[in-house]
């Protein structure tokens, strides 16, 4: 047990012996928020309607109402909660009761403080990180309901500039009739504001598309497909040896073990990308591993590039590659890079529709006179060089419309700008950048 501070979390404490119930309130009272204790089941269950709380810990054997009987009538109104089971008792028939109501856990007393509390802490992870990504996803919907109303009010403005287009150039033709001497200024200026206009409009087009969520979201998808098929795979196993009344102690907790590492890599995942799109403002800048943070970034890409036949060349230093900085936005930097050779080998393949083209991406990493270096390197349509010196300008984009905003290499020569550091390009056409 490492924690300094209270943990931000209610616990119900439901135990019959006095004493040991004096005892275990004052542990659990020095390291959890909110404390309630009850004196059994029934008392346990009047609690729990009052406070709603995010861990229950019981005995079993108890007078009036016994612990299993109220966790099973908590869990027909309420499957998140966790619960943990104290008691004297190591029979399966208790082990295998606890298990059928949805108990995360059973100690059996007398239960080492070090041990009760080590799970304490490791539930109230989860029940943080559930709270955190209930308030990300309010947090989501709100900013998804604030982006339609700004939505709307565009459209409605769009709508007002085109009837104001429109009435302007109606007055404009009628203008013809009485000064043809004017008529072709007034045609160039027509043209001249049409044409600012598509350009207004293209620009907002390309404002409103945020062109990196598509291809995040298909990799932490196939990333989170693969623990969650052996979940799937471990509970048809589970209640198939229930079925057969074959199951051991043994089996389910391997069984269970295997299930919580499949839990742990889908909840790291979530946790990454949670960290990863939220502001990096007010991250406090740390020593990382550069090898570290290509590796984070692959992660969340690398099986959809497999999945579009793109093949991923590492040459990582076998030395550690340490610098200062906040690692999500190096992370970033990655992906923007990564995302344009994906677009670049993609467009020649498109292009040269040819069948032994292959389409490659090489990473290296490797230090030279005190500095950490990292390169991203495709075999794609390469750069011209008339763009060369315009790439890291805000909006400048040769890509179309769906593809690009142009932003993303001005995002990027910001963020390693701002950590001291230099970015550079090299290319040529059809052979690399």
């Amino acid at each position: 047990m490492v924690t300094t501070e209270k943990l931000d979390i209610t616990v119900l404490f439901v135990e019959d012996e006095e004493l040991l119930r004096a005892i275990y309130e004052r542990i659990l009272d020095k390291f959890i928020s909110r404390l309630y204790v009850a004196g059994n089941g029934k008392e346990g269950l009047e609690l729990y309607h009052q406070h709603k709380p995010d861990l229950i810990i019981t005995d079993i054997m108890m007078p009036v109402m016994d612990g299993l009987e109220m966790v099973e009538k908590i869990r027909e109104n309420d499957n998140n909660i966790r619960l943990v089971i104290l008691s004297a008792y190591g029979e399966a028939e208790y082990f295998m009761d606890a298990i059928k109501i949805g108990v995360n856990s059973f100690l059996l007393k007398p239960v080492e403080t070090e041990k009760l509390l080590t799970l304490v802490e490791e539930l109230a992870k989860g029940i943080l990180l559930e709270r955190e990504v209930k308030e990300e996803e309010l947090k989501r919907l709100k900013a998804e309901e604030n982006l339609r109303k700004l939505n709307e009010e565009l459209e409605k403005r769009i709508e007002d500039r085109t009837r104001d287009l429109q009435k302007e150039i109606k007055e404009r033709i009628q203008a013809e009739n009485d000064l043809k001497e004017l008529n072709l200024n007034l045609e160039n200026r027509v043209k001249g504001e049409l044409k600012k206009r598509q350009k207004q409009q293209q620009l907002l087009i390309q404002k409103s598309k945020l062109e990196s969520m598509g291809e995040l979201s298909a990799g932490i998808a196939h990333e989170i497909n693969q623990p969650l098929g052996g979940i799937s795979m471990g509970l048809d196993n589970i209640l198939f040896k229930l079925s057969m009344a074959g199951v051991s102690e043994d089996y389910l907790i391997n069984k269970i073990n295997s299930l919580f590492k499949d839990i742990d890599r889908i909840r790291q995942i979530i946790n990454h990308v949670r960290i990863f799109s939220r502001d990096q403002n007010s991250e406090i800048l740390e020593t990382i591993d550069l090898n570290a943070v290509i590796y984070d970034a692959l992660s969340m890409v690398s099986k959809q590039y497999k999945n579009h036949n793109i093949k991923i060349i590492l040459k990582l230093s076998e030395k550690k590659c340490y610098t200062i900085g906040n690692k999500y936005r190096i992370e970033q930097v990655i992906l923007n890079l990564l995302s344009n050779a994906k677009y670049a080998v993609e467009e020649r393949q498109r292009l040269s529709k040819s069948d032994v083209y292959t389409k490659i991406i090489t990473i290296k990493s490797y230090g030279i006179n005190g500095q950490v270096v990292f390169e991203i390197e495709d075999n794609g349509t390469g750069i011209p060089k008339k763009y060369i010196n315009n790439i890291f300008d805000p909006f400048f984009t040769t890509k179309d419309v769906e593809y690009g905003t142009g932003l993303g290499l001005s995002i990027t020569y910001g963020i390693i700008k701002e950590m001291k550091g230099e970015i550079s390009v090299d290319s040529e056409i059809n052979k690399f950048t």
